[in-house]
């Protein structure tokens, strides 16, 4: 009889020992799945965003060039040269069209989109090109700037703001992409763990009187609530960054479209937009990583200058938007705009370079039903500002309610 207890006791050692590993196992590549998931849909969403904030980035130079061409800021014997420029940049457009082209899995909605936007970047290379370098050259500039601003420079803004749009959407499914992670991670850990719990009852059972059976099991108890804890937090971290840009550390366009739906139509505030003139000559002449030590620095001296006043987000790049607080006043919000040009204008030293910007800016007093999203809201704002930088930048702009 004492043998054949004997022999159940070791029965019982072997089946908790069996059941436990047969859990580590599952919940490690339940674990292991989950992050190379959330890798493989960060790693195509920054891709697809990399190779549309190219395309639209290359866009806007060609037609910021054909316009210095059409304004006569380019001397005549400069246009070959730039005309060449033009030529390169379509090549990195069509470079960045191929690296988005050749992302698997994008969603119907993203495609149309994309498919839309390159269409009217070929009509607007198609209409750039009917101009004709004979015409270019001959300084023709009434006739170009009414072609300019009849025919091209419309197919570039519609481009521009699908390509934005479609920008948008990934990173929206990305989100839902996330969360969905989330959900089926948490369904899955409740199993996991109703799993486990059955097991400790039947180890409970076999082996009741074992006071070291009871100690092994506590143990694992113990480092099932660690695995579940690390879990939560990478969920946690992962729900953040869906609404925080990494770099700079404010909130980003996903959460001001969150923040601001809801007051669209029946809302009164002030909200503005900034960024740096010229921003891209420091990447090109110090490059991206010094680049984002700039930014870096600017979003924290706009953090304990204006974090008070305003909920600042960092939208893209080097663009941030400031939602004002709803006890300043239209006259209040111009005046702190013009503290928030001073800032970000003045001169930041960075890896014992001083570096120092203009900056331009655009502030909207919405009214109520002004705009019918977020996106028409950007809209109005990012073209106050793009005719602030037309108009040589370091300026303020404000948008005219409609």
């Amino acid at each position: 009889m004492a043998k054949n207890n004997k022999s159940k006791g070791s029965g019982a050692y072997i089946f908790a020992g069996i059941l436990i590993a047969i859990i580590y196992i599952i919940n490690t590549f339940l674990v292991e799945s989950i992050y190379w998931g959330n890798q493989e849909v960060s790693q195509k969403t920054g891709q697809a965003n990399s190779a549309l904030n190219k395309i639209n980035s290359e866009l806007t130079a060609i037609n910021m060039d054909s316009i210095s061409i059409a304004a006569g800021i380019i001397p005549p014997e400069d246009i070959g040269i730039t005309m060449g420029d033009t030529n390169k940049r379509y090549g990195n457009i069509i470079a960045a069209e191929h690296q988005f082209e050749a992302i698997e899995d994008l969603s119907p909605t993203v495609v149309k989109r994309y498919n839309y936007a390159k269409s009217l970047i070929t009509a607007f290379k198609d209409k750039l090109d009917s101009l004709g370098t004979k015409n270019v050259q001959a300084g023709n500039e009434e006739m170009m700037s009414n072609i300019l601003k009849q025919e091209i420079y419309p197919l570039q803004t519609t481009a521009s703001e699908m390509l934005i749009s479609t920008i948008d959407v990934v990173n929206v499914e990305t989100a839902k992409m996330n969360a969905a992670n989330t959900k089926r991670a948490f369904a899955l850990m409740t199993v996991m763990m109703i799993v486990a719990i059955l097991g400790e009852i039947a180890v409970w059972l076999f082996a009741r009187r074992a006071k070291k059976i009871r100690a092994e099991l506590e143990e694992r108890e113990k480092n099932l609530a660690e695995v579940d804890a690390k879990l939560k937090a990478t969920r946690q971290k992962a729900s953040d960054l869906a609404v925080i840009n990494v770099l700079t550390g404010m909130k980003n366009r996903y959460a001001l479209d969150s923040d601001v739906s809801d007051r669209l139509e029946t809302g009164r505030f002030n909200i503005a937009v900034f960024d740096m003139d010229n921003f891209r000559s420091i990447n090109d002449t110090y490059g991206y990583d010094f680049g984002d030590e700039y930014l870096a620095a600017v979003a924290e001296k706009l953090k304990d200058e204006f974090g008070d006043v305003a909920e600042i987000y960092n939208i893209t790049g080097n663009e941030f938007c400031f939602l004002f607080n709803s006890s300043v006043t239209e006259s209040q919000a111009m005046g702190i705009a013009q503290n928030i040009q001073r800032v970000m204008s003045s001169p930041y030293e960075v890896l014992n370079l001083a570096v120092q910007l203009p900056c331009s800016g655009a502030v909207y007093h919405y009214l109520p039903g002004d705009c019918l999203n977020v996106n028409s809201l950007l809209v109005k704002l990012d073209t106050a500002l793009r005719t602030v930088k037309m108009n040589g930048g370091n300026m303020i702009n404000t948008v005219m309610n409609m």
